[in-house]
């Protein structure tokens, strides 16, 4: 698939991943550790936005390649509990619309990533020049 194949509703290839972070007892935020994290009602520690964002921006890359670094906007807000090591994630994005503009067309994604159970655990947008 090409982006310049992309059609308003047509999602775009995700990834899935095993979620894992190396985890410290002294990490600077406790919430990714396990005694901490388990303490305030999460399954364990959580993997960090950071790294969750790390892998949306890799199939963002994959759809879009080189645009992406130069023309590439996203904004997402992470929810649902987030994930912990050894979640099965994946990453979606579907297009919500493609404007003309100067510079070419803006394509606007819809994202979301979700866990192993289907509970989504990022939502947002992106859009880039295609």
């Amino acid at each position: 698939m090409t982006i310049m194949n992309l059609q308003t509703g047509q999602e775009i290839p995700g990834l899935s991943k095993t979620a894992f972070t190396p985890i410290e007892q002294d990490a600077r935020n406790p919430i990714h550790t396990d005694e901490y994290a388990q303490k305030h009602g999460m399954r364990g520690a959580l993997v960090p936005g950071s790294t969750l964002l790390s892998y949306m921006l890799e199939m963002l890359y994959n759809t879009f390649e080189e645009k992406w670094l130069h023309h590439g906007k996203i904004n997402v807000s992470f929810i649902g509990g987030g994930a912990v090591n050894g979640d099965q994630i994946t990453t979606h994005g579907k297009v919500k619309s493609i404007e003309s503009g100067v510079g070419g067309d803006r394509i606007t994604l819809e994202l979301w990533m979700e866990n192993q159970s289907g509970v989504k655990i990022m939502v947002g947008e992106a859009s880039c020049l295609g």
